[in-house]
């Protein structure tokens, strides 16, 4: 970070941009956005870069996801160990293989271009390299910190750097999500109804049901926060009176706590609406993009079980990646290791069988987590040389 940001004492940079009155840039040439810093956005303590990408979480994050990663491979080769495995991978079409970069690229270039096309919104004519690159931070921040915590963060942080305001951020984030958590619920139910005669019982129906009925139960909150906030409002104020009633200052901090929240809600509400209502395709847009992106990730599981010249049937698979899916959102560990290495082993080990299940855990693994975490630790550690 220069020396006139640390300070903010001295004259900031003077850019070319048009400025609106609330500060935020009414128009910017092509290109532009990924070559000047944004100085003007508060609140720029939020996301300073030594707190975004800390370099202790980051090391710490490194050895638990490795270290989970490593046991976890380990435990499966091991428990499933027939001795074939040398055998399997000089078996392996490695035409698939080759193929599976070509899923990479999509997997990276969509959720970029699905940013995109709300950060253009914005800044007209922002790069869609600037969005990649934030996707990709957010992968590798994502696969080093607890619940993937860090990787929204690390995302906000490189647009906030290349133009684009806080708010306008949490509004890219926020689209993205009402497409995410109406995707989930619904693949959730698709895969409840395929799964129901063609996988065990018992756990892919819990797991599937578990994670379901968390993203219902987000798509009720935020669809409440969006056209029925007096709705919340009340619920609020009853419980914080209820509560009242046994202690009054706790009642009372609730009851404050609600106002201030329900003031930032209708806030942000009137700005992401606002949008919305004037562009109303853009939430189309977002959710198509939405399945095409998870759809790819799905998919990539089924070249794989050719890539080793298994006959299994194809939406089974499908749907048994959607159940990986819903349980990986909310992983505590690292990048969603050790749960996700056993859960994809416990739900394709019937499809595929014992003889293939490890390897076939390693490169599902490598192609949509690995990898892409290795390009996304270039664009972290790039740029806090920069700062």
């Amino acid at each position: 970070m220069s020396e006139e940001e640390k300070s903010g004492s001295k004259e900031k940079p003077q850019t070319k941009r048009t400025q609106k009155t609330e500060g935020r840039p009414k128009s910017i040439k092509a290109g532009e956005a990924s070559l000047q810093p944004n100085t003007q956005n508060p609140p720029e303590d939020r996301l300073k870069v030594t707190k975004v990408f800390n370099k202790t979480v980051i090391k710490r994050g490194i050895l638990l996801f490795v270290g989970i990663t490593i046991l976890s491979l380990t435990g499966i080769f091991l428990y499933t160990n027939t001795g074939k495995t040398l055998e399997i991978w000089k078996s392996i079409d490695w035409i698939y293989i080759l193929l599976g970069f070509v899923f990479i690229f999509n997997d990276l270039f969509i959720g970029g271009f699905r940013n995109h096309i709300f950060a253009r919104e914005f800044i007209p004519g922002i790069s869609q390299m600037v969005c990649i690159k934030a996707n990709l931070a957010n992968i590798f921040m994502g696969a080093v910190t607890p619940s993937q915590s860090g990787g929204g963060p690390a995302q906000w942080y490189i647009l906030y750097r290349n133009g684009l305001t806080f708010t306008d951020i949490l509004g890219i984030s926020f689209y993205n999500w009402i497409s995410t958590i109406v995707f989930f619920p619904l693949t959730g139910l698709m895969a409840l109804y395929i799964l129901k005669d063609n996988a065990p019982d018992g756990l892919v129906m819990h797991l599937t049901k578990f994670g379901f009925s968390i993203f219902t139960t987000l798509f009720v909150v935020i669809f409440l926060a969006l056209f029925a906030p007096n709705l919340i409002s009340f619920v609020i104020k009853s419980i914080a009176k209820l509560i009242g009633l046994v202690r009054q200052k706790w009642g009372e901090k609730l009851s404050t706590a609600g106002d201030k929240g329900m003031a930032t809600l209708s806030d942000y509400r009137g700005k992401y609406l606002g949008l919305i209502q004037r562009k109303p395709w853009l939430m189309l847009y977002s959710f198509v993009l939405t399945i095409v992106l998870y759809f790819n990730k799905y998919l990539l599981a089924y070249v794989f079980v050719m890539a080793f010249g298994i006959d299994a049937d194809f939406w089974t698979v499908i749907s048994i990646q959607a159940v990986v899916y819903l349980l990986l959102y909310f992983a505590p560990s690292p990048g969603g290791s050790g749960l996700a290495e056993l859960s994809i082993s416990a739900l394709m080990v019937g499809i595929i069988g014992q003889d293939y299940i490890a390897s076939f855990t390693l490169l599902y693994r490598s192609f949509l987590v690995f990898i892409p975490a290795l390009l996304g630790s270039y664009v972290v550690l790039r740029q806090i040389s920069k700062e």
